[in-house]
Protein backbone atom coordinates (compact mmCIF):
# COMPACT_ATOMS: atom_id res chain seq x y z
CA UNK A 1 0.00 0.00 0.00
CA UNK A 2 1.48 3.63 -0.97
CA UNK A 3 -0.17 6.60 0.77
CA UNK A 4 0.02 9.64 -1.98
CA UNK A 5 -0.31 13.40 -0.43
CA UNK A 6 1.05 16.92 -1.08
CA UNK A 7 4.01 17.53 0.59
CA UNK A 8 3.25 20.06 2.65
CA UNK A 9 0.62 17.33 4.66
CA UNK A 10 3.74 15.27 5.77
CA UNK A 11 3.81 14.29 9.39
CA UNK A 12 6.75 16.92 10.52
CA UNK A 13 5.36 19.81 9.45
CA UNK A 14 1.79 18.58 10.61
CA UNK A 15 3.36 17.96 14.36
CA UNK A 16 4.83 21.85 13.77
CA UNK A 17 1.73 22.65 13.24
CA UNK A 18 0.11 21.58 16.11
CA UNK A 19 2.45 23.35 18.27
CA UNK A 20 1.89 26.57 16.74
CA UNK A 21 -2.24 25.93 17.42
CA UNK A 22 -1.38 25.07 21.20
CA UNK A 23 1.03 28.30 21.30
CA UNK A 24 -2.00 30.02 19.64
CA UNK A 25 -4.81 28.67 22.48
CA UNK A 26 -2.45 29.83 25.12
CA UNK A 27 -1.50 33.51 24.07
CA UNK A 28 -3.89 33.95 20.71
CA UNK A 29 -7.00 33.85 19.04
CA UNK A 30 -9.06 30.60 20.36
CA UNK A 31 -11.05 30.14 17.24
CA UNK A 32 -7.98 30.05 15.27
CA UNK A 33 -6.47 27.79 17.42
CA UNK A 34 -9.04 25.42 17.28
CA UNK A 35 -9.00 25.20 13.23
CA UNK A 36 -5.17 24.68 13.28
CA UNK A 37 -5.53 22.19 15.63
CA UNK A 38 -8.74 20.50 14.02
CA UNK A 39 -6.74 20.48 10.71
CA UNK A 40 -3.05 18.87 12.41
CA UNK A 41 -5.06 16.19 14.27
CA UNK A 42 -7.30 15.34 10.95
CA UNK A 43 -4.01 15.12 8.97
CA UNK A 44 -1.45 13.22 11.69
CA UNK A 45 -5.13 10.48 12.44
CA UNK A 46 -6.22 9.99 8.71
CA UNK A 47 -3.12 8.23 6.97
CA UNK A 48 -3.25 6.05 9.97
CA UNK A 49 -7.11 5.76 9.70
CA UNK A 50 -7.27 4.96 5.83
CA UNK A 51 -4.32 2.11 6.18
CA UNK A 52 -6.53 0.56 8.80
CA UNK A 53 -9.71 0.63 6.49
CA UNK A 54 -7.98 -1.08 3.39
CA UNK A 55 -7.36 -3.91 5.15
CA UNK A 56 -10.71 -4.92 5.13
CA UNK A 57 -11.37 -4.36 1.56
CA UNK A 58 -10.66 -7.12 -0.89
CA UNK A 59 -11.46 -7.81 -5.12
CA UNK A 60 -13.62 -10.66 -5.70
CA UNK A 61 -13.59 -12.03 -9.52
CA UNK A 62 -16.22 -14.03 -10.58
CA UNK A 63 -17.02 -17.02 -12.91
CA UNK A 64 -14.12 -17.58 -15.88
CA UNK A 65 -14.49 -15.89 -18.91
CA UNK A 66 -14.13 -18.07 -22.13
CA UNK A 67 -14.55 -15.72 -25.45
CA UNK A 68 -13.12 -16.23 -28.84
CA UNK A 69 -11.44 -13.42 -31.23
CA UNK A 70 -13.75 -9.96 -31.47
CA UNK A 71 -16.12 -11.66 -28.83
CA UNK A 72 -17.61 -8.84 -26.15
CA UNK A 73 -18.47 -9.29 -22.81
CA UNK A 74 -18.92 -7.64 -19.87
CA UNK A 75 -17.32 -9.03 -16.67
CA UNK A 76 -18.07 -8.14 -12.98
CA UNK A 77 -15.21 -7.53 -10.63
CA UNK A 78 -16.88 -7.08 -6.85
CA UNK A 79 -15.12 -5.19 -4.47
CA UNK A 80 -15.84 -6.63 -0.42
CA UNK A 81 -15.78 -3.99 2.05
CA UNK A 82 -16.29 -5.26 5.51
CA UNK A 83 -15.21 -2.02 7.25
CA UNK A 84 -17.59 -0.96 9.34
CA UNK A 85 -18.05 2.65 8.15
CA UNK A 86 -18.44 3.96 4.81
CA UNK A 87 -15.26 4.27 2.93
CA UNK A 88 -16.79 7.05 -0.11
CA UNK A 89 -15.93 6.77 -3.23
CA UNK A 90 -13.33 4.10 -4.56
CA UNK A 91 -11.57 3.82 -7.80
CA UNK A 92 -10.25 0.57 -9.12
CA UNK A 93 -8.31 0.26 -12.20
CA UNK A 94 -5.73 -1.99 -14.13
CA UNK A 95 -3.65 -2.34 -17.30
CA UNK A 96 -5.40 -5.49 -19.26
CA UNK A 97 -3.43 -8.09 -20.97
CA UNK A 98 -3.04 -7.59 -24.70
CA UNK A 99 -5.35 -10.25 -25.21
CA UNK A 100 -8.07 -8.39 -24.77
CA UNK A 101 -9.28 -4.42 -24.62
CA UNK A 102 -11.69 -2.65 -22.67
CA UNK A 103 -13.57 0.56 -24.89
CA UNK A 104 -10.57 0.52 -27.44
CA UNK A 105 -8.13 1.25 -24.58
CA UNK A 106 -6.00 -1.73 -22.59
CA UNK A 107 -6.26 0.94 -19.28
CA UNK A 108 -9.33 0.39 -17.42
CA UNK A 109 -10.92 2.24 -14.81
CA UNK A 110 -13.91 2.84 -12.75
CA UNK A 111 -15.57 4.22 -9.72
CA UNK A 112 -18.39 3.57 -7.00
CA UNK A 113 -19.47 4.43 -3.57
CA UNK A 114 -18.81 1.79 -0.89
CA UNK A 115 -20.99 1.81 2.06
CA UNK A 116 -20.67 0.22 5.12
CA UNK A 117 -20.01 -3.33 5.21
CA UNK A 118 -20.96 -3.81 1.07
CA UNK A 119 -20.31 -5.64 -2.01
CA UNK A 120 -20.27 -3.69 -4.91
CA UNK A 121 -19.87 -4.40 -8.41
CA UNK A 122 -17.63 -2.95 -11.40
CA UNK A 123 -18.30 -3.66 -14.63
CA UNK A 124 -15.44 -4.29 -17.19
CA UNK A 125 -16.59 -3.96 -20.76
CA UNK A 126 -14.14 -6.65 -22.74
CA UNK A 127 -13.55 -7.13 -26.37
CA UNK A 128 -11.30 -9.78 -27.34
CA UNK A 129 -8.44 -9.58 -29.63
CA UNK A 130 -6.52 -12.44 -29.92
CA UNK A 131 -5.80 -16.24 -28.77
CA UNK A 132 -3.95 -16.11 -25.02
CA UNK A 133 -5.09 -15.61 -21.28
CA UNK A 134 -7.04 -13.11 -20.08
CA UNK A 135 -5.50 -11.17 -16.97
CA UNK A 136 -5.08 -8.11 -15.46
CA UNK A 137 -1.94 -6.82 -14.24
CA UNK A 138 -3.35 -6.01 -10.52
CA UNK A 139 -6.28 -4.35 -9.55
CA UNK A 140 -5.05 -0.69 -8.03
CA UNK A 141 -7.31 0.55 -5.71
CA UNK A 142 -7.65 4.12 -4.43
CA UNK A 143 -9.08 5.16 -1.25
CA UNK A 144 -9.41 8.77 0.07
CA UNK A 145 -10.59 10.94 3.05
CA UNK A 146 -13.56 12.79 2.67
CA UNK A 147 -11.86 16.11 2.26
CA UNK A 148 -9.72 14.78 -0.87
CA UNK A 149 -6.67 15.47 0.47
CA UNK A 150 -5.23 11.99 0.23
CA UNK A 151 -5.52 9.16 -1.27
CA UNK A 152 -4.50 5.55 -0.21
CA UNK A 153 -3.32 2.80 -2.87
CA UNK A 154 -3.84 -0.61 -2.60
CA UNK A 155 -3.10 -3.22 -4.96
CA UNK A 156 -5.05 -6.49 -5.05
CA UNK A 157 -3.06 -9.90 -7.47
CA UNK A 158 -5.36 -10.89 -9.39
CA UNK A 159 -5.34 -14.82 -11.35
CA UNK A 160 -6.62 -15.08 -14.53
CA UNK A 161 -10.02 -14.33 -15.22
CA UNK A 162 -10.64 -16.24 -18.27
CA UNK A 163 -9.14 -17.42 -21.83
CA UNK A 164 -9.63 -15.70 -25.37
CA UNK A 165 -9.77 -19.66 -27.62
CA UNK A 166 -8.63 -19.94 -30.98
CA UNK A 167 -10.58 -19.57 -33.99
CA UNK A 168 -11.48 -22.50 -35.60
CA UNK A 169 -9.59 -22.82 -39.31
CA UNK A 170 -10.66 -26.20 -41.32
CA UNK A 171 -8.38 -28.52 -41.24
CA UNK A 172 -7.60 -29.13 -45.02
CA UNK A 173 -8.63 -32.92 -45.49
CA UNK A 174 -7.64 -34.53 -49.09
CA UNK A 175 -10.32 -35.59 -51.42
CA UNK A 176 -9.81 -38.75 -53.84
CA UNK A 177 -11.27 -38.36 -57.48
CA UNK A 178 -14.30 -40.37 -58.28
CA UNK A 179 -13.85 -43.33 -59.40
CA UNK A 180 -17.43 -45.28 -59.93
CA UNK A 181 -20.18 -43.90 -61.99
CA UNK A 182 -22.23 -41.69 -60.55
CA UNK A 183 -19.74 -41.68 -57.00
CA UNK A 184 -20.43 -38.16 -55.71
CA UNK A 185 -17.59 -36.92 -53.10
CA UNK A 186 -18.75 -35.19 -50.01
CA UNK A 187 -16.25 -33.43 -47.23
CA UNK A 188 -16.81 -35.18 -43.83
CA UNK A 189 -15.75 -33.54 -41.20
CA UNK A 190 -11.82 -34.41 -40.25
CA UNK A 191 -13.10 -37.35 -37.77
CA UNK A 192 -13.58 -39.46 -40.70
CA UNK A 193 -10.55 -40.84 -42.56
CA UNK A 194 -9.75 -39.14 -45.97
CA UNK A 195 -10.64 -42.36 -47.81
CA UNK A 196 -14.60 -41.67 -47.17
CA UNK A 197 -16.60 -41.51 -49.78
CA UNK A 198 -20.44 -42.23 -50.73
CA UNK A 199 -20.72 -45.09 -53.43
CA UNK A 200 -23.47 -45.80 -55.83
CA UNK A 201 -25.01 -49.98 -56.30
CA UNK A 202 -28.00 -51.01 -58.15
CA UNK A 203 -31.50 -49.87 -55.88
CA UNK A 204 -33.07 -53.20 -54.34
CA UNK A 205 -35.24 -52.53 -52.08
CA UNK A 206 -32.95 -50.23 -50.43
CA UNK A 207 -34.97 -47.13 -47.82
CA UNK A 208 -36.05 -44.36 -50.20
CA UNK A 209 -34.35 -41.87 -48.88
CA UNK A 210 -30.95 -43.62 -50.46
CA UNK A 211 -31.86 -43.31 -53.71
CA UNK A 212 -29.56 -41.29 -55.49
CA UNK A 213 -31.55 -39.48 -57.82
CA UNK A 214 -28.93 -37.42 -59.84
CA UNK A 215 -27.43 -40.82 -60.84
CA UNK A 216 -30.71 -41.69 -62.34
CA UNK A 217 -31.11 -38.47 -64.41
CA UNK A 218 -27.64 -39.60 -65.87
CA UNK A 219 -27.87 -43.14 -66.97
CA UNK A 220 -31.78 -43.73 -66.57
CA UNK A 221 -31.45 -46.73 -64.01
CA UNK A 222 -32.29 -46.49 -60.28
CA UNK A 223 -29.47 -46.48 -58.27
CA UNK A 224 -28.91 -46.41 -54.34
CA UNK A 225 -26.21 -44.44 -52.29
CA UNK A 226 -24.34 -46.05 -49.63
CA UNK A 227 -21.87 -44.50 -47.52
CA UNK A 228 -18.70 -46.07 -46.35
CA UNK A 229 -17.28 -43.90 -43.58
CA UNK A 230 -13.94 -45.26 -41.83
CA UNK A 231 -13.64 -44.35 -38.67
CA UNK A 232 -11.28 -45.07 -35.59
CA UNK A 233 -12.05 -45.13 -31.72
CA UNK A 234 -10.10 -42.75 -30.35
CA UNK A 235 -7.81 -40.01 -31.85
CA UNK A 236 -4.76 -38.07 -30.59
CA UNK A 237 -4.04 -34.62 -31.70
CA UNK A 238 -0.28 -33.96 -32.54
CA UNK A 239 -0.22 -30.46 -32.78
CA UNK A 240 4.24 -29.93 -33.78
CA UNK A 241 5.33 -26.32 -33.36
CA UNK A 242 8.95 -27.56 -33.83
CA UNK A 243 11.36 -28.71 -36.66
CA UNK A 244 13.56 -31.22 -36.31
CA UNK A 245 16.61 -28.89 -35.41
CA UNK A 246 14.51 -27.57 -32.68
CA UNK A 247 13.19 -24.09 -34.30
CA UNK A 248 10.17 -23.08 -33.41
CA UNK A 249 7.26 -22.77 -36.45
CA UNK A 250 6.56 -19.14 -35.22
CA UNK A 251 5.03 -17.76 -38.66
CA UNK A 252 3.31 -20.58 -38.35
CA UNK A 253 1.94 -21.23 -35.08
CA UNK A 254 -1.52 -19.62 -35.18
CA UNK A 255 -2.69 -21.25 -38.29
CA UNK A 256 -1.73 -24.60 -36.66
CA UNK A 257 -3.09 -23.92 -33.12
CA UNK A 258 -6.37 -23.02 -35.17
CA UNK A 259 -6.30 -26.03 -37.27
CA UNK A 260 -5.69 -28.04 -34.52
CA UNK A 261 -8.80 -26.03 -32.69
CA UNK A 262 -11.35 -26.93 -35.80
CA UNK A 263 -10.27 -30.50 -35.12
CA UNK A 264 -11.06 -30.83 -31.63
CA UNK A 265 -13.82 -29.35 -32.55
CA UNK A 266 -15.15 -31.42 -34.63
CA UNK A 267 -14.57 -34.68 -32.47
CA UNK A 268 -16.56 -33.16 -30.25
CA UNK A 269 -19.52 -32.63 -32.21
CA UNK A 270 -19.34 -36.34 -33.37
CA UNK A 271 -18.51 -38.05 -29.65
CA UNK A 272 -15.08 -38.74 -30.38
CA UNK A 273 -12.36 -39.65 -27.90
CA UNK A 274 -9.48 -37.25 -28.58
CA UNK A 275 -6.29 -36.28 -27.16
CA UNK A 276 -3.13 -33.58 -27.79
CA UNK A 277 0.45 -33.52 -27.39
CA UNK A 278 2.72 -30.56 -28.14
CA UNK A 279 6.14 -30.57 -27.85
CA UNK A 280 6.88 -28.02 -25.98
CA UNK A 281 6.46 -27.41 -21.97
CA UNK A 282 5.84 -24.30 -19.31
CA UNK A 283 8.15 -22.61 -17.40
CA UNK A 284 6.86 -24.64 -14.52
CA UNK A 285 7.67 -27.88 -16.38
CA UNK A 286 4.23 -28.92 -17.15
CA UNK A 287 4.00 -30.37 -20.62
CA UNK A 288 1.36 -30.23 -23.05
CA UNK A 289 0.26 -34.15 -22.90
CA UNK A 290 -3.75 -34.50 -22.39
CA UNK A 291 -5.17 -38.06 -22.69
CA UNK A 292 -7.56 -38.79 -24.87
CA UNK A 293 -11.18 -38.35 -23.71
CA UNK A 294 -14.47 -36.62 -24.32
CA UNK A 295 -16.93 -34.13 -23.39
CA UNK A 296 -17.91 -30.31 -22.67
CA UNK A 297 -14.89 -30.12 -19.62
CA UNK A 298 -12.27 -32.10 -21.62
CA UNK A 299 -13.32 -30.00 -24.57
CA UNK A 300 -12.40 -26.78 -22.67
CA UNK A 301 -9.45 -28.17 -21.02
CA UNK A 302 -7.95 -28.97 -24.74
CA UNK A 303 -9.06 -25.08 -25.86
CA UNK A 304 -7.67 -23.69 -22.66
CA UNK A 305 -4.53 -25.85 -23.39
CA UNK A 306 -4.41 -23.95 -27.23
CA UNK A 307 -5.17 -20.76 -25.90
CA UNK A 308 -2.21 -20.79 -23.75
CA UNK A 309 0.29 -21.72 -25.95
CA UNK A 310 2.99 -19.54 -26.38
CA UNK A 311 6.64 -19.02 -28.25
CA UNK A 312 8.10 -18.74 -24.85
CA UNK A 313 7.55 -22.34 -23.70
CA UNK A 314 10.48 -24.70 -23.81
CA UNK A 315 10.95 -26.87 -26.33
CA UNK A 316 11.10 -30.90 -25.21
CA UNK A 317 13.47 -32.70 -26.52
CA UNK A 318 13.01 -34.35 -30.00
CA UNK A 319 13.45 -37.94 -28.68
CA UNK A 320 11.19 -37.64 -25.63
CA UNK A 321 8.78 -36.09 -28.30
CA UNK A 322 8.51 -39.32 -30.42
CA UNK A 323 8.21 -41.34 -27.83
CA UNK A 324 5.14 -39.94 -26.22
CA UNK A 325 3.69 -39.97 -29.62
CA UNK A 326 4.74 -43.58 -30.35
CA UNK A 327 2.97 -44.92 -27.11
CA UNK A 328 -0.20 -44.10 -29.34
CA UNK A 329 -1.44 -46.69 -32.00
CA UNK A 330 -4.01 -49.86 -32.61
CA UNK A 331 -7.17 -48.42 -32.41
CA UNK A 332 -5.81 -44.89 -32.23
CA UNK A 333 -5.51 -42.60 -35.00
CA UNK A 334 -2.96 -40.01 -35.34
CA UNK A 335 -3.60 -36.71 -37.13
CA UNK A 336 -0.50 -34.92 -36.76
CA UNK A 337 0.11 -30.88 -37.93
CA UNK A 338 3.39 -29.01 -38.68
CA UNK A 339 6.65 -30.03 -37.96
CA UNK A 340 9.32 -29.37 -40.83
CA UNK A 341 8.04 -26.42 -41.71
CA UNK A 342 5.25 -28.10 -43.10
Amino acid sequence: MQLVSPRYLESGYMWLLFVVGVFTALYGNVFLASVIIGFSLYALILPELLFRLAEYVHVEVTDELKLFPNDEETYTIKLVSTAPVPLGVVRLSGYLHPTVESEEHAFWRQENYIGREAAVAYTLPLKAIRRGPIRMEAIGMEIRDPLRMFSLYKEDPLDRIGYVFPEFLPYPIPKRPPTLPGEEMVRHSAYRDPETFQSVAPYHGQPMRQLYWSAYAKTGELLARTEQPVQANEYVVVLDLLTKDGRALTHQMERLISQAAALCRDFEKENASYGLIVPTLTKEGITYDLAPGSGETHFRKVMTTLACLSERDFPLARSLFERKVAKYGGSQSILRLGGDGR
